[in-house]
């Protein structure tokens, strides 16, 4: 079933994407599919040698040398998918970690602060070589069961999974925190065009409310010199700028770090939007649109204090 746009969907994007005709024809196209390799349990040269030899094509990733795209189903059912040696993941969902990998490797705490299934955090313990201390969170109990089935299955060692409103956190200090909150996901709209129908303004204030207090709180959570992404996979500055401008509003401390990705095209964050001026800092965040590199939609915003 065909994405079937909004016309206060088309108005409101039309305003801010470069290309609108671009932009909404992609919405209905099929979204490729892409995996990551597990390097807790294989290598990329082991794991491209085993596709070809099953006759299993794949493309490599200009940004990210572990990561690939492949259209043949069979991937999901191979030994490698199984015993967890690659993880099936969205493209753009691999960008969190990747713009705190160097901070990684001297990170002694971090958290994900929203976890669940474990996409991120997987990756985080791959990049991290299963040392040191991860903190994976999740308020959604029956979420969890899936984080903690993929944990296992990809040999993470250096994780412990909690079961919390973020808000209401225990008052711990983090090197390194990812938010990647929960939104109105308009980015994924590619892969679950279902989406389409229960789209609305309001359901993008309710997140919008929700992620301003969790940015807050997982501003406080993070220590002194310590790095935050905050990330979405939605288009709505509601729940993108505005709150991020929402936490520059409250903390004289939160500063933006500039985002570059070589390799990947990407957009600077709006400074501005429905007649509410932001901080000139915002447009150091970063928004990823799919028909820039065939990918879904996705929002970046690097964080220190």
């Amino acid at each position: 079933m065909a994405f079937l746009i909004p016309e206060q969907f088309k108005e409101r994007y039309s305003r801010i994407v470069d290309e609108p005709e671009k932009f909404f024809e992609i919405m209905d196209e099929h979204l490729p599919k892409s995996f990551r390799v597990n390097t807790i349990k294989s290598s990329v040269t082991e794991v491209i040698s085993r596709f070809d030899d099953y006759g299993i094509g794949t493309k490599s990733v200009p940004w990210y040398s572990d990561a690939f795209i492949s259209e043949n189903p069979d991937i999901g059912a191979t030994l490698e998918h199984f015993h967890g040696g690659i993880y099936l993941q969205e493209l753009v969902s691999m960008l969190p970690p990747l713009l705190v990998r160097k901070e990684l490797q001297k990170a002694t705490y971090v958290l994900d602060a929203c976890a669940a299934p474990g996409s991120k955090t997987t990756q985080l313990a791959a990049l991290m070589e299963n040392k040191n201390t991860i903190i994976a969170n999740d308020l959604s109990y029956s979420r969890i069961r899936a984080l903690r089935f993929n944990l296992e299955k990809t040999g993470v060692l250096n994780t412990a999974i909690t079961n919390y409103d973020l808000r209401h956190f225990p008052n711990l200090q983090f090197d390194i925190v990812l938010l990647d909150a929960p939104c109105s996901a308009e980015g994924t709209v590619r892969k679950n065009n279902e989406l389409s129908k229960i789209w609305s303004f309001k359901q993008i204030n309710t997140h919008s409310n929700i992620q301003k207090q969790l940015i807050v709180k997982a501003f406080q959570l993070l220590r002194p010199g310590g790095s935050m992404i905050y990330s979405t996979c939605t288009f709505a500055p509601e729940e993108n700028e505005c709150v991020v401008n929402h936490l520059f509003d409250k903390f004289e401390d939160a500063k933006l770090e500039k985002i570059t990705i070589d390799g990947l095209k990407i957009s600077n964050g709006i400074t501005s939007w429905n007649g509410t001026d932001f901080d000139p800092e915002i447009e150091k965040t970063v928004r990823i649109w799919p028909h820039h590199n065939n990918t879904g939609g996705f929002f970046l915003a690097k964080v220190t204090k």
